[in-house]
């Protein structure tokens, strides 16, 4: 009973790590930061130039395609598409030194989460292939899947209870060097990714793991249910 209770915790483990990974993946993309955009009321916006401070003359309006461009060549530079950061706007660099340097570091983490991903993936493989040659494989999944859909929804409900301090945690974690702390009435970098944005896409890929995996652990269900069916009649 423990050697399966391990085996499930493992798997389950696995199964988040991956299943966070890709689905941030899949949420990164600029109709996510559209949608969430279109839904808050919050289609323009303006930048600043560094520098400036808060001079009107040095107001720049940003409207949401510009935002999508603006966001999409950001993502393409942390996910790994481009080893190179957007690095002008109209009239020069928008963004400080300072969060070039911390973009830089997400671009690190999150290279280092896509390799974790992989490795999990491959833990996810071995566990399902293990468990298959005693016939096991679809209870490992149904139990892993409901396992892995109750860790993301605690993770969840402690966001939506405390999103600021489990933000500010993981950025305190994974950025210890402290530079993500910018002033929010100059820095371009949180007005085209502010809190509405964040917690939306944390809202998303929760939901959309929680689905998958609730999901999974039913089809796998109903195969035990017609497998032992099937056994019966034979019987």
């Amino acid at each position: 009973m423990t050697s399966h209770r391990l085996e499930v915790a493992v798997f389950a483990i696995a199964v988040t790590v991956f299943g966070l990974v890709a689905l941030a993946l899949g949420w990164s993309g600029d109709w996510a930061y559209a949608g969430l955009a279109q839904a808050t009321g919050n289609t323009p916006t303006t930048f600043v130039r560094p520098g400036g401070g808060l001079d009107p003359a040095g107001q720049i309006p940003v409207s949401l395609d510009d935002l999508r461009d603006w966001h999409r060549r950001w993502t393409s530079y942390v996910i790994g598409l481009t080893d190179q950061p957007p690095n002008a706007g109209p009239g020069g660099p928008l963004f400080t030194p300072d969060e070039y340097a911390h973009m830089a570091d997400v671009r690190g983490v999150f290279r280092g989460a896509e390799v974790a991903a992989v490795i999990a993936l491959f833990v996810v493989t071995y566990r399902i292939a293990r468990a298959r040659q005693r016939g096991a494989a679809i209870r490992l999944v149904r139990a892993g899947a409901l396992v892995a859909a109750g860790i993301v929804a605690v993770i969840g409900l402690a966001a939506a209870v405390a999103f600021e301090p489990l933000f500010l945690l993981f950025h305190d974690v994974f950025f210890p060097q402290g530079n993500f702390l910018f002033d929010p009435a100059t820095s371009n970098l949180l007005r085209l990714y502010p809190e509405w944005y964040w917690q939306g896409i944390t809202a998303g890929v929760g939901v959309s793991f929680i689905v998958v995996a609730l999901l999974a652990a039913w089809l796998a269900h109903v195969a035990l249910h017609r497998r032992s069916t099937t056994y019966t009649r034979a019987a």
